[in-house]
C-alpha cells in the first residue's frame, strides 16, 4: 500500500494531537502527590483514668511530646535608601568651559565695542580739529585780503602808511609804481592827470592803463561813464552818466567804446562792482 502525501500529513497530524493532549494530562490530571512524612493527628493518651477540666495542664509527669513548628519566616530588613551621589560627568566640565568661553566671547565683544568707540571719538576729535584749521586759514586768508584792499583803498585816496618803502600792484619789485599818466611823484595811482580817472572801490587799472577815446572833434568838457566790473575785471556794462557836458554823440561813443576796453585787477568773490570813469576832453 502506498501513502500519497495527504495520508502522511493526517498521520503526522494525528500523532502530534494526541502527544500534545499526553502532556496537558500529565502536567495536570495525572501528578502524583506525595504526603509528608510528619503527617497525620497527634492523639493525647494523657497519664491517669479521668480528669477535669478545659485546658491540658502544662506538665503531666511524662515527657511530653516536643512539637516541631516551623520557624516562621525571617522578617525582611527594610531597605534603607540611601541618596544617590551626584557623579561628576563630563557635561559638567564641558558646561564650565562653555560658560568661560561665552564670558571669553561677551569681554571680547566689550573689548571691541570700546575701541569703536574710541575711534568713533578720535575720529570726530580728528574732524573738530580741522574744521578749525581750516575755519582759521580762511580767517587768515580773508583778513589777509581785507588788508589789501584796504591798503589799495588807502592808497588811492593818498592814505598810505608811510613806514613801507613800496607801493604797486606788480608780483614783484620795489619802489614807487605810481600811474604811466599820472602828474605827480606821490598821490593816488588813479591817473588823474591828462584825459581822465576812474572810481572802483579802491580797484586798480590793468598795466596797459585807462584806454583813451578818439579825439578827433575839437570840444572842451568831459563825459562821465558809468561802468559794472565782474571780479575778473573786465568792464561788462557801459552807459553815459551824470555829470557829462559833452552831448557830441561821436565823442559819446568814442568814451563808451574806450571805457568798455578798460582792464582793472582781478579779486576772489562773486559779485560784480559798479564804478566810474571821467574823460575830460581839452583844447589843444
Amino acid at each position: 500500500m502506498k501513502l500519497n502525501k495527504d495520508d502522511i500529513y493526517g498521520i503526522a497530524g494525528s500523532v502530534a494531537f494526541h502527544l500534545i493532549i499526553l502532556l496537558i494530562l500529565g502536567f495536570t490530571v495525572l501528578k502524583t502527590v506525595v504526603p509528608d512524612e510528619d503527617g497525620g493527628i497527634l492523639v493525647n493518651f494523657g497519664n491517669v483514668n479521668a480528669a477535669a477540666g478545659t485546658f491540658e495542664p502544662k506538665y503531666t509527669g511524662q515527657e511530653p511530646p516536643q512539637e516541631t513548628t516551623t520557624p516562621p519566616p525571617p522578617v525582611p530588613e527594610p531597605k534603607v535608601e540611601t541618596p544617590k551621589e551626584e557623579l561628576v560627568t563630563q557635561d559638567i566640565e564641558e558646561s564650565v568651559a562653555i560658560e568661560e568661553a561665552k564670558k571669553k566671547k561677551e569681554k571680547e565683544e566689550q573689548r571691541k565695542k570700546e575701541e569703536e568707540k574710541k575711534r568713533k571719538e578720535e575720529a570726530e576729535k580728528e574732524r573738530i580739529r580741522k574744521e578749525e584749521a581750516e575755519k582759521k586759514r580762511l580767517a587768515e586768508e580773508q583778513r589777509k585780503k581785507e588788508q589789501a584792499i584796504s591798503n589799495k583803498v588807502a592808497g588811492a585816496f593818498g592814505m598810505g602808511s608811510q613806514e613801507g618803502n613800496s607801493q604797486g600792484d606788480a608780483a614783484s619789485g620795489t619802489g614807487n609804481q605810481g600811474s604811466p599818466f599820472g602828474n605827480s611823484d606821490h598821490g593816488a595811482n588813479e591817473g588823474v592827470g591828462g584825459y581822465g580817472s576812474f572810481n572802483l572801490n579802491g580797484r586798480s587799472i590793468g598795466a596797459g592803463g585807462l584806454p583813451r577815446p578818439a579825439y578827433t572833434i575839437q570840444e572842451e568838457g568831459r563825459i562821465v561813464i558809468n561802468i559794472t566790473v565782474d571780479p575778473k575785471g573786465n568792464v561788462i556794462f557801459a552807459e553815459i552818466g551824470k555829470g557829462t557836458n559833452i552831448d557830441n554823440a561821436s565823442m559819446r561813443k568814442s568814451a563808451l567804446d574806450a571805457a568798455k576796453r578798460a582792464k582793472f585787477n582781478s579779486i576772489s568773490g562773486a559779485n560784480n562792482q559798479s564804478g566810474t570813469i571821467t574823460y575830460l576832453y581839452k583844447l589843444k
